[in-house]
């Protein structure tokens, strides 16, 4: 039966818990239950479900005092900085969790120790396991370690103010992709942006999101009459 190496996992962590059991929960994946005939009954997707609701309440009120001249809209965003699947996933890919992962040997061989939803379920999983064992205060000091510590950059997320300022003008808005170039493991996508069918501005970038994003900021930014809120 494979074993949890706690005393390393903690290290990395650099926590303790009181209770291990939380612990191995939090590292064990589905598809293990399936090689212990029935003698591990739970997979880590309770804890991971508990950590969820404890990180978005930590993050959020982390944000409120760290920003507290910032609107609704701009917390939603900042808040995708550390809650995000992607930030939960390079966190804990750079504490090295997926090794310590319990899981078969058919999710092993498909890449499950660095898939990403897998690496932020456990991240997510631990948090749920750590406000079981040590309570929602010890919680909140690991994340200001961990995920709060990075340097923050309140960043601007220019397609969804733009987005907010249509919507209050009921403009009809969308993205087209107007050419790509390169090959496929370096493409550049060129994007235009429409406003009520008219083409009012475009971007480029190496994935269509980042194209639309920078089609986005280069409207907002040459039209600073608009007066849209935070546009610089």
């Amino acid at each position: 039966m494979p074993l949890l190496n706690y005393s390393a996992v903690e290290k990395k962590l650099g926590i303790r818990f009181k209770r291990r059991k939380f612990l191995k929960l939090a590292f064990t994946h589905s598809s293990f239950l399936q090689t212990q005939h029935k003698i591990a009954q739970k997979s880590n997707e309770t804890l991971e479900f508990l950590g969820d609701a404890v990180l978005e309440l930590i993050t959020r009120e982390y944000l409120l005092r760290k920003f507290p001249e910032a609107n609704e809209g701009e917390l939603s965003e900042l808040k995708k900085m550390y809650t995000s699947t992607d930030a939960l996933y390079k966190t804990g890919k750079k504490l090295g969790l997926g090794k310590f992962l319990l899981m078969d040997k058919g999710e092993e061989l498909t890449g499950g120790r660095n898939r990403p939803s897998n690496i932020a379920d456990c991240v997510e999983a631990v948090i749920g396991a750590l406000y079981l064992d040590r309570g929602l205060k010890y919680v909140e000091k690991f994340l200001c370690r961990i995920l709060f510590k990075k340097r923050i950059i309140k960043q601007k997320d220019h397609k969804s103010l733009l987005n907010q300022w249509t919507m209050q003008k009921q403009y009809v808005i969308y993205y087209k992709i107007n050419k790509e170039q390169g090959p496929p493991h370096h493409k550049i996508f060129h994007v235009n942006l429409y406003i009520n069918k008219k083409k009012v501005g475009q971007g480029s970038g190496n994935t269509k999101k980042k194209a639309e994003q920078e089609a986005a900021k280069n409207f907002l930014q040459g039209n600073a009459k608009l007066k849209i809120s935070n546009v610089k």
